[in-house]
């Protein structure tokens, strides 16, 4: 299916453990910052692994109050910033309001208040997947469609697909798409449980990689017919061309090493940005550091578009950040489009045979390209990829960053 008015992405906003602008952001990656260190949101003493990349001083990164736990206090600000670059601001009259909707993307929704709860303290606000989006659209007087999506890793290429749809289909005139998670005990011991982190730092593609590394953080775009953009004044950054979803059901944990579902979800991305393949300059991989997810995404990758296709994971930098992880990375994808630079993939030392895809490694490339994919996957052997394509002679500049 190929949109009938294509999609454009007006604003966009990022908080992350390198930066708290989408421009910090940017610079940090360039620049190859790494934001590894022991875990201080909680005592990691209990734990093998001790180290993860958090986002400093949350209470701190809006002027204004901000109410619920961590997580909504990581996107309120990003989408703030989203909404400033794209021209539109909160406390719109109501009648505007209720064209504006919000998709938030999210694993383990707001768990502060559970875990406030587990060290037996009184929970300061209420907790739950649902939640962030109801705190976010309370904040922004955003009376439209309210979407929460808990497809854990994966969650924020499907808030992106899902506010597409819901632009598509006509009912609203904005859609805000958000990711986010915040670092919590819960899922680091979760993880940990299943001997999944390295104990040192995640190396994407590497071969001596030895696991994740958990993250937090927050991305959100705002996304808006082009005609709507156009008629009120906005300078769209980039075109939201397509998404893929699949799910193989291989196994509850383990990627598929076949890859099947992850070629059929980028296939349909394709085919719905209505491209062809060979236009796809660069891919955003999900890599996260895990021999097994690695090793599959490159097999899927090298299907698709062959050996020389480049790519790179931001997972070395900032962690695996869950919900947010698709989300802040469709950010990264719009800010390579508009300056012909690409991220590298950090940490690494040597490249896995295994993996025989081009991967850039530590240093920043810049290529200039019209066409990005962005894959991400989650458990139960969710497979998603967006398209994001360059927006074609306009000022393309980020406004908020």
């Amino acid at each position: 299916m190929k949109l009938s008015e294509p999609i454009v992405i007006t604003g966009v906003g990022a908080i992350t453990p390198v930066g708290t602008t989408v421009a910090s952001t940017w610079d940090a990656l360039l620049q190859g910052d790494c934001a590894a260190r022991t875990i201080r949101t909680f005592d990691s003493s209990g734990h093998s692994c001790k180290f993860g990349c958090e986002v400093d001083d949350v209470d701190h990164l809006s002027l204004m109050p901000v109410p619920g736990g961590r997580a909504t206090r990581l996107l309120i600000p990003a989408v703030e910033d989203a909404l400033y670059a794209s021209g539109l601001y909160f406390g719109q009259s109501e009648g505007k309001a209720r064209r504006y909707g919000i998709c938030v993307g999210t694993t383990m929704g707001e768990i502060t208040p559970l875990e406030e709860l587990m060290a037996g303290q009184q929970p300061k606000s209420i907790g739950g997947p649902g939640v962030i989006a109801e705190n976010v659209a309370d904040y922004f007087d955003l009376a439209g469609p309210k979407w929460t999506i808990t497809n854990a890793c994966a969650a924020g290429n499907m808030a992106i697909a899902r506010a597409v749809d819901e632009l598509a289909a006509g009912r609203v005139d904005m859609m805000v798409a958000a990711g986010v998670d915040a670092m919590s005990w819960v899922a680091f011991t979760g993880f940990a449980s299943l001997r999944a982190m390295t104990p040192d730092l995640c190396r994407p593609f590497d071969a001596e990689r030895r696991g994740l590394m958990l993250g937090e953080g927050a991305g959100a775009l705002v996304l808006e017919r082009e005609s709507d953009a156009l008629r009120r004044g906005a300078k769209p950054l980039a075109y939201l061309l397509g998404y893929g979803l699949s799910s193989d059901a291989h196994h509850i944990t383990q990627p598929d090493p076949k890859a099947a579902g992850s070629i059929r979800a980028m296939e349909t991305a394709i085919e719905m940005a209505g491209i062809h393949k060979e236009q796809i300059g660069y891919v955003s991989a999900h890599g996260t550091g895990t021999p097994a997810n690695d090793r599959m995404e490159s097999v899927a990758l090298q299907h698709v578009f062959g050996d020389e296709i480049v790519t790179s994971s931001i997972k070395g930098h900032i962690g695996h950040t869950l919900g947010a992880a698709s989300a802040i990375e469709a950010v990264v994808c719009v800010k390579a489009l508009v300056s012909g630079l690409l991220p590298p993939t950090i940490n690494m030392r040597r490249q896995d045979p295994a993996c025989s895809v081009r991967v850039i490694a530590n240093e920043p490339l810049a290529m200039r390209t019209d066409y990005i994919m962005s894959n991400a996957y989650a458990f139960g052997g969710i497979n998603t990829s967006i398209v994001i394509g360059r927006y074609e002679g306009r000022d393309m500049g980020i406004q908020s960053a």
